[in-house]
């Protein structure tokens, strides 16, 4: 009987690096087709990193699904409020900035690119689109995180 072959040292990781970058292609590729469908293109600053920590980092506190919703969620929230208070007056931009900062700080929702959500939400935001285009794409990135992880879990170890 023969003896396998041993796979050779860091195989594994390029293996794993590999399908790491596919899956933060198809998350990208999705963010921006579907973003770029109502004009609002999302992807830049926030939803690319997050999707890079949800794909590269998932273990890290950052990356936690729940702490990519929550902390999302107080940017739309208070994003909203805000506008609704003082518009997109630089006033509105800090206390916005400040607001999401003490959540994402003094809550365990961490996630710091809530943050770049914060102030790029003044430079595209239209209301409905700006709310639903985020809410879908927060569901693709957290969709994918924990479909991957569950695949990791049950195929990859």
């Amino acid at each position: 009987m023969a003896e396998e072959a041993e796979p050779k040292p860091g195989s594994q990781g390029k293996k794993r690096q590999v399908f790491d970058f596919a899956i933060f292609l198809l998350t990208i590729s999705l963010i921006v087709v579907i973003t770029s469908s109502n004009g609002l293109l999302l992807l830049a600053p926030p939803y690319g990193v997050t999707a890079y920590l949800a794909t590269f980092v998932r273990g890290s506190e950052f990356s936690k699904p729940e702490n990519i919703v929550l902390s999302y969620a107080a940017v739309i929230l208070s994003t909203e409020v805000l506008q609704s208070l003082f518009g997109s007056s630089p006033l509105a931009v800090l206390l916005n900035v400040l607001i999401v900062s003490a959540f994402i700080s003094f809550t365990r929702f961490k996630h710091p690119p809530a943050i770049a959500l914060t102030i790029f939400s003044y430079i595209v935001h239209t209301t409905i689109p700006f709310i639903l285009a985020s809410i879908v794409v927060i569901g693709i990135i957290v969709a994918i995180h924990v479909l991957v992880a569950h695949v990791e879990n049950r195929f990859l170890k």
